[in-house]
């Protein structure tokens, strides 16, 4: 029984935290079961503003933004957060609460557990699960032993022809069981690529896949009835009526003005997935409204209930259909013709969106848990337009550690992140001693902390190769000065997290326990320690914020000369190519013509003070060799 204070105790540690601040979480399936404790704890001193990962990081991210949702609610909030872990530390049938919440589907079953048996006890243990789980080939294999035997024993039967069955024997147990595997394996991609959906369609119908349980935790950590999805908008601070209909206009104009202002919405939440059809990360929610309909920005998609019900229980089924519409015009006839039997609708991608729709999105680790299936329109020039399934999988493929979420050039607040690394040889987690498995931030004039990885084999290089392929955008990004100084590192062991889905009640406290000290340490290093008692101004706080300054006049000083050398000197001999204040002046035409002429006005005078801006520098400057290493550069990037 949880004993921990309800939130809405006057002494709940949660119930008035002095300061704000933002928190992104990095993925890694039951890794996850760190987050909870750090976030329990940062919550005692800081009210949560914009939250974000990928992965399990997502999940960590929407249960976070729900408990700041219902933090003042009697039986939710972050004391419900706080009993996540010991529930998932229960036994059931002797099975794990965690490992329960993984549940495979009716086709997929026998290769789960057979996958399940090499993940969690090794090669040995792991063939004789699969000798379990396809049995067929290795009964005949041994039926066949057993019978030649015989027959030479008792019967006409040469020991010779005997001894050529016995030794046919081994190799029909492994080509049956290989080939078994493999057509299971085939299974596979009818059940939309993976082991297990985790919805409502389980091969098990007293289960609670995950995506039930995370609805429905969301749900009571937000302090909401479970016939009523906790959505974007809720988060936002705009409670959602039950139809789109009786929204106002002027409803209609707060929710659009959320949808690009982050920094008026009460709770901000995003979360990265991965768009495999097209080959790129995407970051939900899309935000603003009249980007719905928008497929470069993210809008547009359509999704099938049919489809979608195997996913998703039916109170968000029910709000899905309710605030979608059938595509229209144009689309619509071209969607009539393509697929008549389908009744698609376009996805509410925004703040309609349920924050569990978005998790499960983000959680799609390849081959264990299915893609999600989304559709869309391809038009190509010279052909006809083609209905395309858009398929979308863990967000941590192209973005595991999203720590630039919520970047800006000066901070307001401080923007934990908190990484899930791995020891280093020769260490070894301490379970009484969560400090010993917890590296702190670096500080900001110190060395940047690189991800090392020993390579000593054929295998070892290519998890190499595809870790650099999978990382180097999250790895870097969390090395430059204004970052690395807010990244707290929790290590976890072999056999620890990761695909270890039936971890013992011991290891997962064991875990929470290094999130919470992972959390009580960001408290004690930004803002003082214990939380209970009035914040200071630290060190780690206030040096992180003069390393981001110097790192950001620097950067700005050199997008602006490049600006103005692009401006006003043109390239040597072209004698084709227009300058740019006469594009300017003939920006009223086609292609993205100014929308007025005080539009066109606007850009001339603002170019204009850029230009004279740096023309009044002349020599000096702030990029020097005395701002922190390793210097970043400014560019322009995709909104992912």
């Amino acid at each position: 029984m949880n004993t921990a204070p309800s939130s809405n105790d006057a002494n709940a540690p949660w119930r008035t935290p002095a300061l704000s601040c933002d928190v992104v979480m990095k993925g890694g399936i039951t890794s996850g079961i760190v987050y909870p404790g750090a976030i329990v704890e940062l919550a005692k001193r800081y009210t949560f503003r914009s939250i974000g990962g990928a992965s399990a990081g997502a999940i960590a991210a929407a249960a976070t933004a729900a408990a700041e949702y219902g933090r003042t609610t009697a039986a939710g909030g972050f004391a419900r957060l706080d009993s996540v872990p010991g529930e998932l530390g229960t036994t059931d049938s002797g099975e794990s609460r965690l490992l329960k919440l993984f549940v495979p589907e009716r086709s997929t079953r026998r290769l789960f557990g057979a996958a399940l048996g090499f993940a969690e006890r090794g090669k040995v243990r792991g063939i004789w699960g699969l000798v379990r789980a396809f049995p067929r080939f290795p009964l005949v294999a041994l039926a066949l032993a057993l019978v030649a035997a015989g027959l030479a024993l008792f019967g006409p039967l040469p020991w010779t022809v005997a001894i050529a069955l016995i030794a046919l024997a081994p190799w029909i147990l492994v080509v049956g069981l290989l080939r078994n595997a493999y057509t299971a394996f085939l299974r596979v991609a009818d059940n939309d690529f993976g082991l297990c959906r985790l919805g409502p369609a389980s091969s098990d119908p007293k289960a609670k896949p995950l995506t039930l349980w995370l609805y429905e935790l969301l749900q009571d950590v937000a302090g909401k009835q479970h016939g009523d999805p906790l959505t974007f908008g809720n988060l936002w601070g705009f409670d959602l009526p039950p139809s789109p209909d009786t929204l106002t206009d002027a409803d209609r104009e707060t929710l659009e003005r959320l949808g690009w202002d982050a920094a008026a919405r009460r709770i901000d939440l995003q979360v990265m997935t991965t768009n495999l059809t097209n080959g790129r990360p995407m970051r939900l929610p899309v935000g603003r409204t009249r980007y719905e309909n928008r497929a470069e920005d993210g809008g547009g998609l359509l999704f099938d209930p049919a489809e979608w019900d195997q996913f998703f229980p039916k109170p968000v089924m029910d709000h899905l259909i309710a605030y979608s519409r059938a595509p229209g015009g144009e689309r619509g006839r071209i969607l009539a013709e393509l697929a008549p039997g389908k009744a698609l609708r376009v996805l509410p991608s925004g703040f309609a969106l349920p924050v569990v729709v978005a998790a499960r999105l983000s959680l799609s680790f390849p081959v264990l848990i299915s893609v999600v299936p989304l559709w869309d329109i391809r038009y190509r020039t010279g052909t006809s337009p083609q209905l395309r399934r858009v398929l979308f999988s863990d967000g941590g493929i192209t973005s595991n550690f999203p720590v630039h979420f919520f970047d800006a050039p000066l901070p307001r607040r401080p923007t934990f992140a908190i990484n899930l690394a791995g020891f280093e040889p020769g260490e070894e987690p301490d379970p009484e001693d969560p400090s010993a498995s917890v590296v702190d931030p670096v500080p900001a004039t110190g060395r940047a902390r690189e991800t090392w990885k020993e390579i000593d084999s054929m295998s070892g290089l290519f998890v190499a190769i595809k870790d650099a392929m999978q990382n180097w955008r999250d790895n870097s990004q969390a090395r430059l000065p204004g970052f690395r100084e807010r990244v707290i590192h929790v290590k976890l062991a072999h056999g620890e997290g990761g695909l270890n889905l039936a971890m013992e009640r011991d290891k997962i406290t064991e875990l929470n326990a290094r999130g919470r000290h992972a959390g009580l340490r960001l408290v004690e290093l930004f803002s003082g320690a214990p939380a209970d008692q009035p914040p200071v101004l630290t060190r780690s706080w206030d040096h992180h914020r003069w390393a981001r300054l110097r790192v950001s006049l620097g950067a700005l000083e050199r997008l602006l000369r490049g600006f103005r050398l692009g401006y006003t000197e043109p390239e040597p001999g072209d004698a084709i190519t227009p300058p740019y204040d006469a594009r300017i002046i003939g920006g009223t035409v086609a292609p993205y013509a100014f929308g007025s002429d005080a539009q066109q006005a606007f850009a001339v005078k603002t170019v204009a003070a850029y230009s004279a801006l740096v023309q009044d520098w002349g020599t000096g400057t702030l990029d020097d060799s005395g701002q922190p290493h390793p210097v970043p550069a400014l560019r322009l990037v995709p909104p992912v």
